[in-house]
């Protein structure tokens, strides 16, 4: 569905990852997980929906890349919106690897870099839904300055007591105390066996790749069971 919206509000954090929220000229109805098309210089791009399907007056977009080049592209164009009060033209809802509310499995969900995005769709959604269900969320970045979300994570697994949140650093120093390396180690560290859960996976296309690989040679992980639209490009 083609949408027109005007970008509302643009958030910096200190790393230069940006928060960008987009006013559609009506409401979008989407599943958690899903992410639009954005037209940028007559190209489309895909970013996933951050927000919680029950909160879609606004679109929520996380922007920031290991691309430097697709970074800066896309969060100009963004601002230019912004600073010119211009329409901008979306296509949405895509993707399938939207959140299974059907299951009662846990839930594994890992992101890369802004690839916490997509995860943050699916985590606010099952709590303003109120699942029960067990919630793991590993998320892995280059270094500290990269946890733009870092405490709105570690206040959700304070208020929920079946949410877990561990961030992994692959550069560190001497003051972090938590989980080192890559984010895929972290997980198999963690778990001995994940034929039961539900893995939800987004960040660096490698890192997608690894993940499906990895875990279910290693941590017996069901294939149908995990869910990520880069999948499809593999």
């Amino acid at each position: 569905m083609i949408l027109y919206c005007k970008v509302i509000k643009i958030e910096a954090s200190e790393c230069n990852i940006f928060k960008v929220f987009i006013k559609p000229d009506k409401c979008l109805n989407f599943k958690a997980g899903q992410y639009i098309l954005a037209y940028l210089d007559g190209k489309q791009l895909p970013f996933s929906i951050a927000n919680c399907p029950t909160c879609n007056e606004l679109i929520e977009l996380h922007i920031g890349s290991s691309v430097k080049n697709t970074a800066v592209k896309s969060i100009s164009y963004f601002l230019g919106a912004f600073v010119n009060s211009s329409e901008i033209q979306i296509d949405a809802p895509y993707g399938n690897a939207w959140l299974r509310e059907d299951s009662n499995s846990p839930l594994l969900l890992i992101a890369g870099g802004t690839g916490l995005s997509y995860i943050n769709s699916i985590l606010s959604n099952c709590v303003n839904r109120k699942l029960s269900r067990s919630i793991y969320v590993y998320w892995g970045v280059n270094n500290i300055n990269l946890l733009y979300a870092d405490s709105q994570l570690k206040a959700l697994s304070s208020d929920f007591n079946n949410v877990s949140y561990v961030p992994v650093l692959e550069n560190f120093d001497n003051s972090w105390y938590g989980k080192k390396g890559n984010v895929i180690d972290a997980v198999i560290e963690d778990f001995c066996d994940l034929s039961d859960f539900d893995i939800y996976i987004c960040g660096p296309q490698g890192m997608t790749r690894s993940v499906r690989e990895k875990l279910t040679l290693l941590k017996k992980a069901d294939t149908d069971k995990m869910f990520s639209d880069a999948f499809a490009y593999l």
